[in-house]
């Protein structure tokens, strides 16, 4: 009887394992959201992964018999192909029930920008919270683009994530359209040095970086550099020039 005990016991702890496993393998991944000068990279060339977007939605070819190498019927993975898909294929959207979507395509706004969607004489309604930008337009919420006091157009991260009793909960049924960028001088950027737990910000050709968990840039530094710096120029006289910048998060803009 022990012995049968025990058999079942090991069983029913394999099954349990097993189970784990499978609900860890087919957890949602985080969805991307990519403008289309970061959707360029997913080409399928080189081993890439191949993405491509259609009226807003990205995929995922990299699967795909059809998209072998990341090209298709004379078009290349890693752009906006909706008017290709939408208007000139005779498939439309059939042939996407097979492959998985991965993210949506979206636009960058700095906060002076994203002030004009005030949700106000007719203009959509945008809100940011935690960097990303939500369309509230459609929401019965947010009717004439306020909210609990709140005014569409701004910057709302604290008032839902600290302040609400519901936190990003309510956000799942509203579309994703943007991302928000800073504004930084260079004195601001170098504030963002990687030290002390603080972000470890760099800025190249006019835009800044977050490089805070790049493997490269451990503790703020690499190769003699230390962040929250502009380094343009060495990357211009570096052989791997802005290869340095692959799966570093765009944030902002640096002010010249």
């Amino acid at each position: 009887m022990n012995a049968r005990k025990t058999w079942f016991a090991l069983v029913m702890a394999a099954v349990l394992m097993l189970g784990a496993v499978a609900l860890m393998e087919t957890a949602p991944k985080e969805p991307l959201y990519l403008t289309l000068e970061e959707l360029a990279r997913f080409d399928g060339q080189e081993g890439r992964p191949a993405y491509v977007a259609i009226d807003g939605v990205i995929y995922d070819m990299s699967e795909s018999d059809l998209w072998k190498g990341g090209a298709h019927n004379g078009q290349q993975a890693g752009k906006d192909l909706s008017q290709e898909i939408l208007e000139l294929s005779p498939h439309g959207l059939t042939t996407l029930t097979r492959v998985p979507e991965v993210g949506r395509l979206v636009v960058e706004m700095t906060a002076e920008e994203l002030a004009q969607f005030d949700g106000q004489e007719g203009r959509p309604a945008y809100v940011a919270i935690d960097g990303i930008i939500y369309d509230m337009s459609e929401s019965d919420l947010w009717k004439g683009g306020a909210h609990n006091g709140q005014q569409a157009g701004r910057d709302l991260s604290r008032e839902i994530l600290e302040l609400s009793p519901h936190g990003l909960s309510t956000l799942t049924r509203v579309p994703v359209v943007g991302r928000l960028i800073l504004e930084l001088s260079v004195e601001e950027l170098a504030g963002f040095d990687g030290q002390e737990g603080r972000k470890a910000y760099i800025a190249a050709n006019g835009s800044i970086y977050d490089v805070s968990d790049h493997p490269a840039w451990a503790g703020g530094k690499h190769a003699g550099f230390q962040a929250g710096a502009d380094i343009t120029q060495a990357l211009q006289d570096s052989p791997h020039g802005d290869s340095v910048l692959e799966g570093a998060q765009k944030v902002g803009l640096l002010l010249p």
